[in-house]
């Protein structure tokens, strides 16, 4: 008998609590909770936005290439044509090449700034021309031999011009670029 009391005590409770939740039962009914919309995804980039991204990443990746073979100026780094081709690649080859054989390595990173000029053609773009003004005062070449600096106040802000370029298996590499002399921009 005793545990049928308590049955008929917790069955009376579950119906009180029941009872009373929400509006009295002659209240007004209860606002629906507003639904918020779902989320849209971002349109897909366009052909310009995404030329522009591996552009730049090309850019500067030619550039981190080059500082990592510029530790120990090996002009015959695999890595420096991962982003760069053609004259691009003849020039930081020969730039290392003439460090090697003076005994010199770099060490720092530049600071890159880079901003496209131009994007050809519109539409379905393959050639992207870049701008930057690039900060060498950190990156400065050293004698292998004894760690002494060489290119003492030798760093600083240049202007640089780069061509980046579609290339036939879809990636995209600096195909050309100029730097210019040191207060150039």
């Amino acid at each position: 008998m005793v545990g049928r009391r308590r049955y008929v005590l917790v069955a009376a409770l579950v119906l009180v609590a029941g009872c009373s939740v929400g509006a009295p039962p002659d209240g007004p009914d209860p606002s629906p909770t507003p639904v918020a919309p779902s989320p849209q995804a971002p349109p897909a980039p366009s052909a310009d936005d995404l030329a522009v991204q591996e552009a730049l990443a090309a850019y500067r990746g030619m550039w981190d290439d080059f500082v990592g073979a510029g530790t120990t100026s090996d002009w015959r780094s695999p890595t420096l044509g991962r982003h760069a081709t053609g004259v691009a690649l003849t020039n930081l080859s020969r730039g290392l090449y003439a460090d090697s054989a003076n005994g010199l390595v770099t060490r720092g990173e530049p600071v890159l700034s880079p901003e496209v000029s131009s994007v050809e053609p519109a539409d379905a773009p393959v050639r992207v021309v870049v701008t930057d003004c690039g900060d060498s005062t950190n990156s400065l070449k050293y004698r292998e031999s004894d760690g002494t600096l060489v290119s003492r106040g030798a760093g600083g802000r240049r202007l640089i011009n780069a061509v980046v370029e579609r290339q036939s298996d879809g990636s995209w590499k600096v195909s050309d670029f100029g730097v210019q002399e040191i207060g150039s921009c």
